[in-house]
């Protein structure tokens, strides 16, 4: 059965492009805007941060805020540098990863993999 992935984006292009690097065989993948989230929560987000104090981060601050939702892995995916993403609160979290832009393949991947499986 394939891992349910929602990528969160305003912008459908990057959502699009996020989208093609993921393995489909092993993902099942959907996307969606902020303010357009399914009810059924997937097994892991991505979510394309474009900036601090977006609708995207807003996203992540209710995921956190909700107890039903606050230990869902999310991958970050962004262009802000590495020093303004560590400084926000949520960035801690152990199920929380940063995949800087331009994503490799690769390292998103493997990113997917441990939040997924973090004893593995």
């Amino acid at each position: 059965m394939p891992i349910n992935v929602l990528i969160v984006s305003e912008d459908t292009s990057v959502a699009a492009r996020i989208a093609e690097l993921i393995l489909s065989d092993t993902y099942a993948v959907t996307a969606c805007a902020p303010g357009a989230l399914p009810a059924n929560q997937p097994d892991l987000f991505v979510i394309a941060l474009p900036n601090l104090q977006s609708p995207e981060e807003q996203v992540i601050e209710s995921l956190r805020s909700d107890d039903a939702t606050a230990a869902l892995p999310i991958v970050i995916v962004s262009k802000l540098p590495m020093i303004a993403l560590q400084s926000v609160p949520y960035a801690s979290d152990w199920t929380i990863g940063i995949v800087e832009e331009p994503v490799q393949r690769q390292v998103l991947l493997d990113t997917m993999r441990f939040l997924l499986n973090p004893d593995s």
